[in-house]
């Protein structure tokens, strides 16, 4: 099984991630001192990641060396960078370096796995193709002594020929599929690019869409007390109407009362009066 090594290098910075577990890849992290830099060997035969975290301060202080270790190594996949106060001093120094991808700050654990994934993925596949192909090439060494043979076994310069113009189209066809190799392995790099490209912009998108959310919650949550406080104040308006009409009520049948009282003292006194 492959084995991809995740180079943690920190100022006693943890790892962000839990390792998970790949079906054709073992995944571990070496945590490394940015003091011991210079102790990291990196093997053809593992994938090679390097996961800087760093502050800008520290960045400045290993910045040549990092450069020089490891911006051309033929054995390292990618180099990831977090900082939390100098991301944009560090995007600027790297900014014509596809092998560099500087973090965001805050760092985004979910980001950083696929990013992880796809880099680890891609490398597995590449190793796979150059396998394929050297495969490929060790093939023509046997088919050259297997016309060795032939030419000692055979006389006949028809047979000979025949036999040699069939070694060298499959020499050619090898040539080919190694061509197409080396184009589908530029291709991979490209999308792997690519991807991370396009995984930047989902995350903001994300974000963004997850403001708006937030926003119109509280935007219906506000409506929502709003319309309570005019119910609430329509009942107490129904409330404050429904005591005026009655009193209202009891002052008509009061005045009508009074009106009667009236209406029999006026007849009392023309009885005194004699009218």
């Amino acid at each position: 099984m492959k084995t991809s090594i995740i180079w943690n290098l920190s100022h006693t910075r943890a790892f962000p991630l839990e390792l998970w577990k790949h079906p054709k890849i073992k995944i571990q992290v070496n945590n490394i001192s940015l003091s011991e830099i210079g102790k990291i060997e990196l093997s053809a035969n593992d994938i090679n990641i390097l996961f800087l975290q760093v502050s800008l301060s520290e960045w400045k202080t290993i910045q040549t060396k990092i450069k020089k270790e490891f911006e051309l190594h033929p054995f390292l996949s990618v180099i990831l960078v977090h900082s939390e106060d100098g991301g944009a001093q560090i995007q600027k120094d790297f900014d014509q370096n596809s092998r560099f991808l500087v973090l965001e700050n805050p760092i985004r654990t979910q980001e950083l796995r696929l990013i992880l994934d796809r880099s680890i993925q891609a490398e597995f596949y590449k190793a796979a193709a150059l396998e394929i192909g050297n495969s490929c090439l060790q093939n023509v060494g046997f088919f050259e002594g297997v016309f060795t043979l032939a030419h000692r076994e055979y006389e006949d310069s028809k047979r000979e020929n025949d036999a040699l113009k069939s070694i060298l189209q499959y020499e050619e066809q090898v040539k080919k599929s190694q061509a197409g190799i080396n184009l589908a392995l530029e291709k991979v790099t490209d999308l792997k690019n690519q991807e991370m490209i396009e995984l930047h912009g989902r995350v903001k998108a994300s974000e963004q869409l997850d403001v708006l959310r937030e926003r119109e919650l509280k935007q219906a949550l506000e409506l929502q007390k709003a319309t309570e406080e005019v119910l609430n104040y329509s009942r107490i308006e129904e409330m404050n109407l429904d005591k005026i009409l009655k009193a209202q009520d009891r002052l008509f049948q009061y005045t009508e009362q009074e009106i009667r009282d009236l209406v029999e003292e006026n007849k009392a006194l023309k009885a005194k009066l004699g009218m």
